[in-house]
């Protein structure tokens, strides 16, 4: 059943057209994932959707009522970002819409905030749309994709993994268009000099005949040179008719070296930590955490937030005798607040004054992260908040640090952004600690893992999914155990209902069914 419909909307901001939609459906029970850059107009998009803002042309039909999870909530000194989030879903949720329009509702929520919102949209019985740059929330909710590229909309159906697939085969018969396209035109070249070089054969005079020879021939010549001509003009017209394909945008592979001076030998320990404790007021975040850091080694930091992962970065950032570092370390930090990027210089000139690279390598990083050659020259103060973000980063791996310590560098990123920086990081050839609640990020990029929870902080020698897969055999276990003795409880209590029991066999029953309804809590 249709509950939205878009006729001929248009909208622009001063004199770009950020979108045009002749039209456009959702049905009921729909859950729309919304995908794009940043900068291409998708709160915009779903402001316009919701009623919030109004179209410079068209019309929107809503059929139900609607709520509406703004990206920017407003201020609460009380909570943090995490609550504020969950608070105001759970106002919407009870309001019951039959639309809801969500702006990046993940982006200040744990991982297991993220997972108990998942399960909260799964049951949600109205029709969703979306705006999230989180790929695996997009897989676990999204039932289609809706995608904003070049001012349009394009309609993949399925979660986010099907809409990469989709794109993927876009992109394989995009290449395979553009070979066809290169094949036919370098025949047709090749045939059209192999015509060229035969008309220059013929108008050649032979020195083994003689002038009379030659003058009797030349009409035959002139024929034959004619037709040639005549055969290169007609090749040419068909290489002019051509239907031209450009080359398809590929993702160029970085591998960030540093220089062997600035190197640190695979497998060497970095950074040491003998039990480090930390606290705020009376409350400790952890203690007595013993782990080593190796050299190549690209460490996630997970946890809840307020756990103390920020904490725990400021403390390798500052002296504290728990924490040791290697003697080639230099490290270099990068956080929310930019401070690495200076607002009086331009792009290029913020690049090259930490860049240990040649110029090629600081284009082709700088590339990687969607920056143009006509970015280059801009001056820092106009660039995005998301922009500032990748300048920061791409300045950080750049630099002649050979530990980078990130704490939440997908914040403000989008998708296309992330996969970059994913793939930046993974060819980059010295230490990343980083902080991260974006799942796919972390399962790309990751070796090793440091958890923060339950007060305590330790070293997991594996992969994100290793560790989801040895913490799913634990709640596996206890959910078996849980059982068992749920199925002890039963049993104790069928037999309590005895008439013939003794008050001493009573007893021990009774006892020993408050030791199991114990053991199980």
């Amino acid at each position: 059943m249709l509950i939205l419909e878009i006729h001929d909307v248009k909208k622009e901001i001063a004199d770009r057209v950020l979108f045009e939609i002749p039209h456009l459906m959702a049905n009921r029970g729909e859950r729309i994932g919304i995908v794009g850059r940043n900068g291409l107009g998708k709160t915009t998009l779903l402001e316009i959707m919701a009623g919030v803002t109004t179209p410079d042309q068209g019309v929107v039909t809503r059929n139900g009522t609607t709520g509406y999870l703004p990206q920017i909530l407003p201020e609460d000194a009380k909570l943090s970002g995490g609550e504020k989030t969950r608070k105001a879903v759970q106002r919407i949720l009870a309001e019951q819409p039959n639309l809801l329009f969500a702006d990046e509702p993940t982006s200040n929520l744990d991982v297991d905030s993220v997972k108990h919102l998942e399960r909260q949209w799964k049951r949600y019985a109205g029709t969703l749309f979306v705006i999230s740059h989180d790929r695996m929330f997009l897989d676990a909710i999204c039932t289609t994709i809706w995608e904003l590229d070049q001012a349009r909309i394009t309609v993949y159906p399925g979660n986010y993994s099907a809409y990469e697939a989709a794109k993927q085969a876009e992109q394989d018969r995009a290449e395979a268009g553009y070979e066809q396209y290169q094949a036919k035109k370098r025949q047709l070249e090749e045939s059209q000099q192999h015509h060229e070089k035969t008309a220059q054969g013929l108008r050649k005079p032979n020195k083994r005949f003689s002038s009379r020879q030659i003058r009797a021939a030349k009409p035959g010549k002139g024929v034959q040179e004619k037709k040639q001509h005549k055969t290169i003009k007609a090749l040419e017209q068909r290489i002019d008719r051509l239907e031209r394909v450009d080359k398809p945008f590929q993702q160029k592979a970085i591998k960030i070296t540093l220089p062997e001076q600035n190197q640190i030998k695979q497998g060497n320990t970095v950074i040491r930590v003998n039990q480090l404790q930390a606290k705020v007021s009376k409350r400790v975040l952890f203690s007595d955490a013993t782990f080593s850091l190796k050299s190549g080694e690209k460490v996630a930091l997970i946890g809840k937030n307020a756990s103390g992962k920020t904490t725990f970065l400021r403390q390798i950032m500052q002296s504290n005798e728990a924490i040791k570092r290697g003697d080639k370390v230099k490290i270099a930090y990068f956080d929310q607040q930019l401070k690495q990027v200076d607002l009086t210089k331009t792009l290029w000139e913020n690049i090259q004054e930490v860049s240990i690279h040649d110029d090629q390598m600081n284009r082709d990083c700088l590339g990687s992260l969607q920056f143009t050659a006509a970015d280059l020259a801009k001056d820092t103060t106009v660039l995005s908040g998301g922009e500032r973000v990748k300048l920061a980063l791409a300045m950080i791996l750049l630099s002649d640090a050979n530990v980078l310590i990130l704490d939440e560098p997908t914040n403000y990123l989008d998708i296309n952004a992330m996969k970059a920086l994913e793939s930046l990081i993974s060819g980059y050839s010295g230490t990343v600690l980083f902080v991260s609640h974006d799942r796919t990020f972390v399962r790309k990029v990751a070796t090793s893992l440091l958890v923060l929870e339950e007060a305590k902080l330790t070293l997991f020698d594996g992969t994100y999914a290793d560790w989801e897969n040895a913490k799913k055999t634990v709640e596996t276990r206890v959910e078996e155990d849980k059982l068992l003795l749920e199925m002890e409880m039963s049993a104790i209590a069928a037999k309590l209902m005895e008439p013939r029991l003794t008050a001493t066999e009573k007893a021990e029953l009774e006892k020993r069914y408050q030791e199991v309804v114990a053991k199980r809590k």
